[in-house]
């Protein structure tokens, strides 16, 4: 980036300044040729600007900086967000720390805020003046007692908490930012606790920031690698945008220094780890191809890069006690000439000895590439989250409002004599009617496709069809694409049939855990799907599982099925408990399935309002530059941020049964019946003992167990039969927001040509000029008028550097 951060912010706030110089030359000027009549306008206008521009230049001097962390399991993350600080301040341990968001907030003076929360179970309040050990020891307290107690208490809300504190990042690593900038880091949970609702409010907070992705570089076991993976891409999802805004850091890279063949092993680790995340990334978020090509990777080790921080602070026993950390974890990161020198007891480690060590722990922890990278990341990315919108508020304000008056008065004024007048009245009715014919074409276009998706969805659920409704979408979606000007959209579109194969793999993801669990007879539910849902439901799937093991229902029984036949009670009691409890895994399903795709739901959902806003956007830009061919010094102009909002939500609802039945059979059961019998040798006198056989009818319950395979297959169905339903939502949701759209362009159109053909008339009763004052004042007045609008529209485009 050629430009320094703080000058991008100043270059805009310069040009406001000119167009209000602009405008009040402008106003000056025009005012000397008008009635006094126009006056108040002209001052409304200059005083909308003024406050506008006021606005403009304090959220210029005064952005926020948000940079949001987040990681994969046992990635560092706590870890990266202390480096961050310069300080041990959020708990770091070896099992998952992260409970609740921690936002921390730069600060000269420390203090720490524990939010009130809904049945917090620990001490809320605010410590001023507070050191970095009690805000560390707080916070894991806090932390403990929520992870503690929230499998008993599944209604309690995750802790929240904001440190203030002069972090490293603002006090050292140089960032060139605007003097007034607000710096806060957002340290968001692990993966394993996004589903919590108060994180949940957190996370929504950060879609305008830039965000450390952290990645486990140390894991090397390939099923544990493959969800990694997918962790990094529902974070990426979970965070929301575009993928360009987020740095993505191969933590724990030491790892590879212990190899023979370093740096061999590590250059290859970085390159297919680097190839895997966009490879995941690209196959999910397709709308985001150009941008996943152009990721920003980086390597770092945080814990010996922190240590290199610790190392050289003033306080002695502080840093001696981190010198002795550095010598029992990586030593293999500070140079031999280095390492023969100094003596074993890191207590006799002059300043000199630290300071060598911590220069070398971070160098070669990668500290200082990734210090440079994060600074070229947040001056590339943070102006693109925080100009155009302060801009378009701007425009809002004042900057549309002031372009429209200057275009549509000058011309009304040319326009003005009778003759004249009669005419534009005229050609304003012409305006109208190809205005609202356009608005019926570019309508008729853009609902063509969902209308015959709508049509198609009817036949199927009515049975008068057999389409696959979910191919038939991306049909309909690659046919709209081929349209003028939806072609420019090229992948922005894919969220529009992406979500239900999201749902399909989410709910296979949980059925494989299960399956697997009663396969093997050993319950494991660690899957990155299943760690989405509530811990307590999780639980008590495993718990029934785990009875269903002890019931037999595992190994070949679970894996092939079998029939059984209950003759004795205890027989016919162990299989109503086999079917109770099949019957109580799919309630327990039914519940995490629903916390997993409520998930999933949210992800998807934002993907397909934001895929719904791009076309939008597509359609309004296109329809804002024919309507101003049409209608060329009227100065229509729509306001994006307000007329592609989405409005009403899309719901998805997921229910499944389960169990088998149990019938009544008769079975032959063989009994040995005593009887007393005559013989011949006692002259049939005399009696003796026999035994015969007899056979009796039994009643007997049968059953045909199922096999794991059969019965989670029959989920899959389910969940695949209401597909139909699902699009049919879809569907009538995307007409909906169309027609709302379209509602909204008729009236804000209709409302300029109103306000248009109010000037002329006021023009025509007020002002007469001569074709000499046309000429000679009026055509160059409308020149300026539309250097004017073109110098505010130039706004929007010199913040961008190349």
């Amino acid at each position: 980036m050629s430009k320094q951060l703080y000058k991008v912010f100043d270059e805009v706030e310069f040009q406001a300044q000119l167009l209000a110089k602009y405008w009040n030359n402008f106003s000056t000027e025009i005012s000397e040729h008008l009635p006094d009549t126009y006056q108040p306008e002209i001052q409304e206008l200059s005083s909308k600007l003024d406050n506008a521009l006021s606005t403009l230049v304090e959220e210029l001097r005064n952005p926020t900086l948000t940079l949001a962390t987040t990681g994969t399991t046992s990635s560092g993350k706590s870890t990266l967000v202390n480096l961050l600080c310069g300080a041990e301040i959020v708990p770091v341990a070896v099992s998952e720390m992260s409970a609740g968001a921690v936002t921390i907030e730069y600060s000269k003076e420390k203090s720490l805020i524990i939010h009130e929360t809904p049945g917090a179970l620990w001490e809320c309040g605010e410590w001023r003046g507070i050191r970095e050990e009690k805000i560390y020891q707080r916070l894991y307290q806090v932390m403990i007692s929520y992870i503690e107690n929230r499998e008993k208490e599944p209604n309690l809300a995750c802790p929240q908490s904001t440190i203030f504190y002069p972090f490293r990042l603002v006090k050292e690593s140089k960032l060139e930012l605007p003097q007034g900038t607000r710096v806060k880091i957002l340290d968001l949970p692990g993966l394993a606790y996004v589903g919590d609702q108060g994180n949940a409010d957190v996370i929504k907070q950060c879609r305008e920031a830039l965000c450390i992705v952290t990645y486990n570089s140390a894991e090397t076991d390939a099923h544990k690698v493959k969800s990694l993976l997918q962790e990094v891409v529902q974070q990426v999802k979970d965070l929301g945008g575009s993928p360009a805004r987020m740095l993505f850091t191969l933590n724990r890279i030491d790892v590879f220094r212990a190899d023979k063949n370093w740096p061999e092993t590590e250059n290859r680790f970085v390159e297919k780890a680097i190839r895997d995340i966009k490879n995941e990334l690209t196959e999910q978020l397709q709308e985001y191809t150009e941008d996943i090509e152009k990721l920003q990777v980086v390597k770092l080790s945080t814990w010996p890069a922190l240590l290199a921080l610790q190392i050289q602070n003033n306080d002695d026993i502080y840093s001696a006690e981190a010198c002795k950390k550095a010598d029992n974890n990586f030593n293999g990161l500070i140079d031999e000439d280095i390492l023969e020198v100094l003596p074993r007891n890191v207590q006799k480690w002059s300043r000199h000895d630290r300071n060598r060590v911590a220069e070398a722990l971070w160098q070669k922890s990668y500290a200082e590439e990734f210090q440079q990278n994060l600074r070229g990341h947040i001056t590339q990315h943070f102006p693109q989250l925080v100009i155009p919108q302060i801009i378009e508020r701007f425009n809002l304000s004042a900057g549309n409002a002031v372009t429209e008056w200057a275009t549509q008065t000058t011309t009304a004024i040319l326009n003005s004599s009778e003759e004249r007048y009669k005419q534009e009245y005229e050609n304003i009715s012409r305006i109208r009617a190809s205005l609202k014919q356009f608005l019926e074409i570019s309508d008729t276009n853009l609902k063509q496709p969902f209308e015959k998706l709508d049509t198609k969805v009817k036949q199927v659920l009515g049975k008068q069809s057999e389409d696959d409704v979910v191919k038939y979408i991306r049909t309909i979606i690659s046919e709209l694409q081929q349209v003028e000007p939806y072609d420019e959209l090229r992948e922005k579109l894919f969220p529009l049939y992406s979500w239900e194969n999201e749902f399909q793999k989410g709910i296979n993801q949980v059925l494989e855990a299960v399956a697997k669990s009663l396969e093997t007879g050993r319950v494991d539910l660690d899957s990155p799907n299943l760690k989405r849902a509530n811990v307590l439901n999780v639980n008590l799937l495993a718990r029934n599982l785990n009875r269903l093991v002890g019931l037999g229902y595992k190994a070949s029984v679970a894996k092939e099925g079998k029939t059984m036949e209950a003759k004795t009670e205890a027989e016919k009691n162990k299989l109503k408990q086999l079917n109770d409890e099949l019957n109580e895994l799919a309630i327990h399903l039914n519940i995490v399935i629903q916390d997993v795709l409520k998930q999933i739901s949210t992800q998807e959902l934002n993907r397909i309002y934001q895929a719904v806003s791009e076309l939008f956007r597509c359609h309004l830009s296109y329809f804002e530059n024919e309507a101003n061919d049409i209608a060329p010094n009227i100065a229509i102009k729509f306001p994006e941020s307000e007329l592609i909002k989405v409005e009403s939500h899309l719901t998805f609802n997921f229910r499944f049964k389960a169990g088998f039945p149990i019938t009544k059979g008769n079975w032959e059961e063989a009994v040995q019946v005593e009887r007393q019998k005559r013989t011949w040798y006692t002259l049939w006198i005399g009696k003796k003992t026999i035994y015969e056989t007899e056979y009796r009818t039994r009643s007997s319950d049968n059953a045909d167990i199922p096999s794991v395979e059969n019965l989670l297959e029959g989920w899959v169905m389910q969940a695949k039969g209401e597909d139909s339903e699902r699009v049919n939502q879809v569907a009538r949701w995307l007409l909906e927001q169309i027609d709302c759209l379209k509602k909204n362009v008729d009236k804000v159109q209709s409302d300029i040509i109103n306000r248009y053909q109010e000037r002329l008339d006021k023009a025509n009763q007020e002002i007469t000029i001569d074709y000499e004052k046309q000429k000679n004042v009026w055509q160059p007045m409308e020149q300026k008028a539309q250097n004017l609008a073109e110098e505010f529209s130039s706004l929007g485009k010199i913040w961008k550097v190349n």
